[in-house]
């Protein structure tokens, strides 16, 4: 008796320090440095460049090595976060990272700029089977090397051309 009541003594420890824990990390992810470290984790000396807010999610751009990615971190309450995922590898600072993310009905492209020169993108999304233009936008970088579309109608498959353009209006291939 004396041995299933340690045991399990010891299980309520165990699970109480993990939720606290579980708890403390997702509190710390609400900082600008949590993220980072979060970050950090899987990419050693990752930094955060830039960082923007969508529908309660944060986008944070970070760079490493001379490469750069993004993560996105997901509200789970009152000032607590959790990563909800990451781009891929990082990639070259001169290429354009995009991907797409859904939060409930909407659906948004997502693209993060390495490169300093380029000021504002031109995107332009068709959709794959009829080659209809769905959409066309020009998406200013002045305030961040993140930029977010949404996608309007969502259709099934789609095509994305994506232009990038400094202040003179020279315009440079990024994916």
């Amino acid at each position: 008796m004396k041995k299933l009541l340690i045991f399990v003594s010891i299980l309520v420890v165990f699970c109480v320090y993990s939720v606290f824990g579980f708890e403390m990390k997702l509190r710390k992810m609400a900082t600008v440095e949590g993220r980072q470290a979060v970050i950090g984790e899987r990419y050693d000396g990752a930094v955060i460049t830039s960082e923007k807010e969508l529908e309660g999610y944060i986008i944070s751009a970070y760079e490493v090595n001379k490469e750069h990615g993004y993560a996105i971190f997901m509200p789970e309450g009152e000032g607590k976060y959790d990563l909800r995922t990451y781009s891929g590898s990082p990639r070259e600072k001169s290429r354009l990272i995009a991907g797409t993310f859904d939060i409930g009905e909407n659906s948004y492209e997502i693209y993060v700029c390495g490169d300093e020169r380029v000021e504002y993108l031109e995107v332009t999304i068709r959709d794959t089977y009829t080659g209809e233009l769905l959409q066309q936008e020009e998406i200013s970088l002045e305030d961040s090397c993140i930029a977010v579309l949404k996608r309007d109608p969502v259709v099934w498959a789609w095509q994305t051309d994506i232009t990038g353009y400094d202040a003179e209006g020279n315009a440079y291939e990024l994916i």
